[in-house]
């Protein structure tokens, strides 16, 4: 099972997260995230890192040629589409990249919509106005239906308020992969180095 840590800010972190065993570093370019990186910082920790780590833009109904300069300037491996991003806005970007798309629980029944995108994996979250309400799991009847779409084959990544303690609960649905940003921060856009670690290794064992 992969495991991405999101919303990285700093080089620290991506030194700490990397030599832990994380698959994938995900930098957030939308501002109106409180993890926002520039292409400028992304771009200097991105020359430290190891070049087998997988590196994930993650952005927010952007236009596209700003998302294919940030891209393309930086090498990153893949594209994460946190917005109202349509198929073919998605599909623009496939010859080049690997593309992911976020879904969330009002876009659900989940099947119809995801079967329009040609793409490489759907990621479950909750959207960040959500979150800051409170609400940081996926509810029962969205896990259900992502349940119901891993057991057919979908690359499915699992996100939305994981945590060293229920880590093991989003396990047992098997998914492609874990994705993990503030339930590993002991402050926004600092991650913690004994959360990171034991996120990772109960995941990896």
């Amino acid at each position: 099972m992969k495991v991405k840590i999101c919303g990285i800010t700093n080089l620290e972190d991506a030194l700490l997260v990397s030599s832990a065993g994380a698959d994938a570093l995900g930098f957030i370019f939308s501002k109106k995230s409180p993890r926002y990186i520039s292409k400028r910082k992304a771009g200097e920790i991105i020359q430290r890192l190891d070049p087998f780590l997988t590196k994930v833009g993650v952005f927010l109904d952007q236009g596209k040629q700003e998302v294919l300069d940030i891209a393309s300037s930086l090498g990153l491996d893949i594209l994460q589409f946190h917005g109202r991003e349509a198929p073919a806005y998605c599909h623009f970007f496939k010859p080049r990249f690997k593309v992911i798309k976020v879904f969330f629980p009002e876009d659900s029944p989940y099947e119809g919509k995801i079967s329009r995108y040609k793409i490489d994996a759907f990621m479950f979250d909750i959207k960040y106005e959500e979150k800051t309400k409170g609400k940081r799991m996926l509810p029962a009847e969205a896990l259900r239906e992502v349940a119901s779409l891993i057991k057919r084959g979908k690359r499915v990544i699992l996100s939305g308020g994981l945590n060293v303690k229920n880590v093991g609960n989003a396990k047992k649905l098997k998914p492609y992969a874990l994705d993990v940003a503030s339930g590993l921060e002991n402050m926004i856009g600092k991650k913690d180095s004994q959360l990171v670690k034991a996120f990772i290794n109960k995941v990896k064992t």
